[in-house]
């Protein structure tokens, strides 16, 4: 007897035609469209023509729709699709893309030297126009077969691989471009509702075209604004992940307009615990550069050039600017007891490790070096707990002044680290003495103009600039803002005349390296002496109005130490002269020593600024780019999660599969009775094995027109063939199941967005 021939169910068979077909060629464009503006904005004014490249595009597309429609009828037309290729490779001779290609990858690194003033090295070569229109031109082609392919297969995998490709790619060649975005995402998300089925229905149309129309809108709303704007955008997603990652505390990180947010909190920030009686200036934040009223790190750009390799080879050298004064100290021969400073981070950043510039090692915790300048913890949410040994002793560092053997070495110790200490030396006097030009005249007028620089040095200009800024401006926690077009340091030093640390600390820092010493900006929180005192056991509990910030000047031969300009931080001139005649004795902490007797002591500074209070600062100042913000995350996470949930659904999906080839027929029967009955359930039918089989099998039939009656309780009693009996089913039987399987997705349903989501993840269950 001839076996009648199962046919596979084809979901969206009765779909109609011209539906599905202006539906596919929408999902096409809205994908090529997305990809060729990303490009094209990632030139940076070389681009071709856009109409040019997007009629390639499509032509490629099209070439690919009139493939797939041939190859129905005749297999090998299938080849047409790939068409296009040899015909743009006639038309530019077979040459100019790798040209081409460089010149479009030197155009993203080129915008990201300069916007983050980057050292990223160039590709060499030119290339002519020509070549340009060459690469241009092939790579459309390859975005329109890309597209049309993530169509024509209803992949949503590719579709969101191209979306983050061109994502990812945009953001680092500093090329976002929201429209391009909503029109890759509109595209994800259309395929997304409608893959898996070829049933394309009015309403699911209606749905992605009213989501693309709102996301449109937005992009729009994006693309017109000024680019300062958008620039604020990518800063509030950086800023809102670093948060999430380590939090965030009160420090303005460098900027002078957040200054008044210094002392905000009352929060404890940090616990400290040390073995020495000393003030000490736990440094995490440090600025090199000052721009536009901000301190940020030395730009990467500083250390090419020239420059490339030197922090390599001092390290080789076994020199570390991180721990160079305790190099120093050791090297020296009369070095203070060695310190251990146990910090647990509380409700600081987590991002930095607040370290003293005195540091000579970090015992206790995983971090890292950024440059010469910041320390960072290596886990993925910042660094909680760290133990950190220093060696310095109670003098302020103004007092600091190099022995002769820096000059002179006696030893191969000496000789090398002297060697390596002047190549950094060099480097420092470069790049840390840069004053900004704006500010020039200001601080040579104010601090410089009748200056005596018979005794000059680091203690003398520093005791000039603490005697200008006390007759120029007065403490304040909450300094007002500085108009839009007005320097905040300029504004300080002149309009409003009063500040916190941070505008003393920048002025400081400023009128330094105006004097040509090389200086720069910290940030962190200031241990003081008479916390360490009062505590039972040397540990000290610094709060938010323990944030502070001061100046780090580089002394020739010893390194960065911390100098303070801020009153109440430091000593007059009668105390620093009374501590030069008195030995630098470093006293324990009580839990050490409880013998608090021993050599006389200077009056510490008191380390509590000026007497204002602390008043609220408005956080929201731009109700827009808040707006703007919010817009730019949600769109971003929400491709990022739909291709997430795509990736896992593929590799389960695809492991599911190499795992059921190698079952046996009664596993199989398993895993599929598994899935159905998981099916079965998102239906809201309770069903079992065996269980009220002709109730279930009326409300199957009732739920989804593609299940008949009486098919359910046929299955049943396949299942319970194998499952109870031990029986293996016969191929058509094991077909018969699959094909009920597949119906119970209901596929021709109509289906709310919620179902849709449930079935389409529920095979995640089941495979697993």
């Amino acid at each position: 007897m001839k076996q009648a021939e199962i046919r596979r169910y084809r979901p969206g068979e009765r779909t109609n035609p011209y539906l599905t077909a202006g539906w596919m060629a929408l999902l096409a464009a809205l994908l090529l469209s997305g990809s060729l503006l990303a490009m094209q904005r990632l030139w940076n004014g070389r681009a071709p023509s856009l109409a040019a490249v997007f009629a390639a595009a499509a032509l490629s597309a099209l070439c690919g729709a009139a493939a797939d429609f041939a190859a129905k009828r005749i297999p090998a037309a299938q080849l047409l699709m790939l068409a296009p290729v040899p015909a743009v490779l006639i038309v530019t001779g077979f040459r100019g893309y790798i040209a081409g290609g460089r010149a479009w990858l030197n155009t993203m690194l080129d915008r990201w030297n300069t916007v983050h003033e980057g050292g990223l090295a160039l590709f060499s070569g030119t290339a002519s126009e020509r070549d340009v229109w060459a690469f241009a031109l092939l790579a459309a082609v390859l975005i329109g077969l890309l597209s049309w392919y993530a169509v024509s297969r209803q992949s949503s995998r590719l579709a969101a691989f191209i979306s983050v490709f061109w994502l990812l790619l945009s953001l680092f060649g500093e090329g976002f471009y929201p429209l391009a975005l909503v029109l890759l995402t509109a595209g994800q998300l259309g395929l997304h509702m409608t893959s898996g089925s070829r049933a394309i229905t009015r309403r699911a149309v209606a749905w992605c075209l009213g989501i693309s129309a709102v996301l449109c809108a937005c992009a729009v709303g994006l693309s017109g604004t000024e680019m300062p704007s958008v620039d604020r955008l990518r800063q509030n997603i950086k800023q809102t992940v670093h948060d999430l990652r380590y939090g965030r505390d009160t420090l303005p990180q460098g900027e002078l307009s957040q200054a008044n947010l210094l002392h905000e909190s009352s929060e404890t920030m940090l616990n400290v615990h040390t073995e020495q009686e000393k003030s000490v200036y736990l440094r995490g934040f440090t600025g090199g550069k000052y721009e536009n009223g901000t301190w940020k790190p030395l730009p990467d750009a500083v250390y090419g050039g020239e420059n490339i390799g030197m922090l390599d080879w001092l390290q080789t050298q076994g020199f570390d600017p991180f721990t160079q004064s305790a190099a120093y100290y050791r090297l020296t021969g009369d070095a203070p007891e060695t310190n251990t400073v146990e910090v647990s981070v509380k409700n600081a950043s987590r991002d930095e490790v607040y370290a003293p510039a005195s540091m000579e090692k970090v015992t206790d915790g995983d971090v890292r070096e950024r440059r010469d300048a910041l320390l960072k913890g290596r886990g993925l949410f910042g660094i909680r707990n760290y133990t950190v040994t220093e060696v310095s002793g109670t003098r302020p560092s103004e007092l600091m002044v190099a022995e002769s053997w820096v000059s002179n070495p006696q030893t191969e110790e000496q000789a090398a680290y002297a060697q390596a200490e002047s190549v950094y030396r060099s480097f420092v006097y470069d790049v840390y003495t840069a004053a900004d030009e704006d500010l020039l005249s200001v601080l040579n007028r104010l601090f410089w103009q009748d200056y005596d620089d018979e005794n000059d040095g680091v203690y003398s200009a520093l005791s000039r600039i603490r005697e200008v800024l006390k007759a120029q401006v007065r403490y304040s926690e909450t300094a007002g803002a500085a108009p839009d077009n007005a320097d905040p340091i300029a504004y300080f030093l002149t309009d409003s005349r009063k500040g916190n640390a941070v505008l003393y600390a920048s002025a400081t820092v400023q009128a330094l390296r105006a004097h040509g010493i090389p200086a720069r900006y910290a940030e962190g929180y200031y241990l003081p002496i008479a916390k360490t005192q009062s505590s039972a056991d040397g540990t000290a509990a610094l709060t938010g109005q323990d944030a502070h910030a001061w100046a780090e000047v580089y002394f020739d031969g010893i390194g960065w130490l911390p100098v303070d300009a801020t009153p109440g931080y430091y000593f007059d001139a009668v105390a620093l002269q009374q501590m030069v005649s008195l030995p630098d004795t470093v006293r324990k902490t009580a839990a050490i020593d409880e013998d608090r007797s021993g050599a006389d002591q200077v009056v510490e500074p008191s380390g509590t600024g000026g007497s204002e209070q602390s008043k609220p600062l408005a956080v929201v100042k731009n109700v827009a780019a808040v707006g703007l913000g919010i817009a730019g995350i949600v769109i971003v996470l929400f491709t990022l999660l739909l291709c997430a949930m795509e990736l896992t659904r593929a590799f389960l999906l695809w492991h599911a599969e190499r795992r059921r080839r190698r079952m046996s027929i009664e596993e199989r029967v398993r895993q599929s009775q598994k899935l159905m009955f998981k099916l079965i359930s998102l239906w809201g039918i309770d069903a079992a094995l065996g269980w009220e089989t002709a109730a279930t099998d009326k409300a199957l039939a009732d739920t989804l027109p593609s299940v008949k009656s009486g098919e359910y309780e046929r299955v049943n009693g396949l299942l319970e063939k194998t499952i109870y009996g031990g029986i293996a089913l016969e191929p058509f039987e094991e077909r018969a199941l699959d094909l009920f399987v597949q119906r119970l997705w209901g596929r021709n349903v109509k289906k709310s967005w919620k179902m849709r989501l449930k079935l389409r993840y529920a095979c995640l269950l089941a495979a697993k």
